[in-house]
């Protein structure tokens, strides 16, 4: 079995962190969104990954490479001009053969891939679908199933009085070759939109089940900060790092003693934390942090490279890589910053400053 990420997007709802990198090589708790994955596909027995690429293609192959640091051969397909979910599919696959796995690359889960695909085979279906329960269904595309887990219809951001149930495309698909050759070729394609719809009305045997375990879409900005606070709860670290009770630290920090830790901190490789900081919450210091003295961060994720100087205040924010924000500062609470963010000394955000202002 071989496995396709879906990688073309723009990610514009994650701007700006998304300016400078694509949206799958964000770091998620200290490691790029698309490692998550990859861990996943090999733990499948997966060893032989396309790569779906659009939007910055060259950051994948610069960070990437071949695979072998990862443990895969990766295989790169580029859209020189974007062709939906669909017809990326069909450009990365037209001309391969065999079942593959399908994920699309914002997507964080512990879905059973393994279960799935077994799954799959002895139901002996053309497609199957992953999906998942979500509260509030009317931003989504619906999926729903017969009792036996057949799929039978598609609906697009229904309505509360057409809402007849709540499971939503988890971002996970198992398909056999002749599903691929379904999808045109040469032109964009939208793969919940345009294929799944005819794939039920031309009789093709597609099933779908329900995942019940973590799910997250990484595609927003409020999903991204939400998705480290997940983790956190989880207790699921980084490969590699030390972890005292919430203390979780990657080789080479410097944690003065003096300072602090309130809830869960992850720190970085090579970060320091000074005199007299103090972390609360669910805090994430990327690599090369520096944490100055009496510092006081909560519930935020500040990216690698990050400078907070003395006495500055950061809440529930994220700081993207390469911020510098002087002494004294005030930052957040929902406040994102841009790669390489400059704030000097007494910087500060004010809520109500223009209450009242005239018009």
């Amino acid at each position: 079995m071989k496995a396709l990420i879906l990688l073309g997007g723009l990610g514009t709802r994650l701007r700006p962190l998304t300016l400078t990198r694509p949206k799958p090589l964000l770091p998620v708790l200290n490691r790029p969104l698309i490692a998550h994955q990859l861990d996943a596909l090999r733990g499948l027995g997966i060893r032989d990954v396309v790569l779906a690429l659009g939007y910055k293609a060259a950051h994948f192959k610069a960070l990437l490479g071949r695979g072998n640091r990862w443990g895969v051969r990766f295989h790169y397909s580029i859209e020189r001009d974007p062709l939906g979910t669909g017809g990326a599919i069909r450009k990365a696959l037209g001309s391969m053969d065999g079942t593959t796995m399908i994920l699309n690359g914002d997507i964080l889960s512990d879905i059973d891939l393994r279960g799935l695909t077994a799954r799959h085979a002895r139901a002996k279906a053309q497609a199957t679908l992953a999906l998942t329960e979500v509260k509030d269904p009317s931003a989504f595309g619906l999926v729903q199933t017969d009792p036996g887990g057949r799929v039978v219809g598609f609906l697009e951001k229904p309505s509360a009085e057409q809402t007849t149930c709540r499971t939503i495309n988890a971002g996970v698909y198992v398909f056999e070759p002749e599903i691929v050759q379904r999808i045109p070729a040469g032109r964009p394609v939208s793969i919940e939109r345009e294929i799944f719809p005819a794939l039920i009305a031309e009789g093709y045997r597609v099933r779908a089940e329900v995942h019940r375990g973590y799910w997250s879409d990484v595609g927003t900005l409020a999903a991204y900060w939400r998705t480290h606070a997940d983790l956190h709860l989880l207790g699921r670290w980084p490969a590699g790092y030390r972890v005292r009770g919430g203390l979780v630290r990657g080789p080479g920090v410097r944690w003065h003693p003096t300072a602090r830790q309130r809830g869960t901190a992850v720190i970085g490789r090579g970060s320091r934390v000074d005199r007299g900081a103090v972390l609360e919450g669910c805090v994430t210091l990327g690599d090369r942090v520096r944490v100055g003295a009496g510092a006081r961060l909560v519930n935020c994720v500040v990216l690698e490279g990050a400078v907070i100087g003395d006495r500055s205040r950061v809440e529930n924010a994220v700081l993207g890589a390469g911020t510098v924000l002087g002494a004294d500062c005030r930052v957040g609470p929902d406040l994102v910053m841009g790669d390489g963010a400059r704030w000097p000394d007494h910087s500060q955000c004010v809520p109500g400053l223009t209450d009242g202002a005239p018009n």
